[in-house]
């Protein structure tokens, strides 16, 4: 298998893992309203855990939306554009993509390692912050591996 397929697989993975936990979020928070209201017992830190859980799940989607070309996309003005030049367009998209995932990348390790530091932890649960941080982390430089690869595949059709 080519790295380009193994690193799609790796974002799908990745993905399904972040769908896996937006469920058991969901399921959370059903047995909480339920316990809330019939039993006057919610889940204990339901509000840290969705938090927490919900911004590492965004991130798990992040790298299968963009390698499978599922963004969305207005093209007014570039549909009719030949397709070497949408390629060269898209380079220039995903270059400036590809900056701006390395510095989320950069700027959640920053903080992951601020969080580890101080040992902050959830108010109620007391769960460790920088986990978030760093399962956040996953998603986003898996994100900015694949803005430079789809970087790559544009230049080179748009170099044909």
């Amino acid at each position: 298998m080519s790295p380009d397929g193994r690193l799609e697989r790796l974002t799908r993975a990745v993905a399904l893992a972040g769908g896996l936990l937006l469920v058991g979020v969901m399921g959370m928070t059903v047995v909480s309203v339920l316990g809330r209201y019939l039993f006057n017992a919610p889940v204990p830190g339901d509000y840290e855990i969705t938090e927490l859980a919900i911004g590492i799940a965004v991130f798990a989607f992040f790298p299968y939306c963009h390698i499978t070309n599922a963004n969305i996309v207005v093209e007014l003005f570039t549909g009719k554009l030949p397709p070497r030049f949408r390629a060269a367009l898209d380079a220039v998209h995903n270059i400036t993509f590809a900056i701006v995932a390395g510095l989320i990348t950069w700027r959640l390790f920053i903080g992951a390692m601020h969080k580890l530091e101080d040992g902050e932890t959830t108010v109620f649960l007391g769960i460790p912050v920088h986990w978030a941080y760093f399962s956040s982390l996953l998603g986003a430089g898996l994100l900015t591996m694949v803005c430079v690869l789809l970087l790559f595949r544009h230049l080179k059709t748009s170099a044909r």
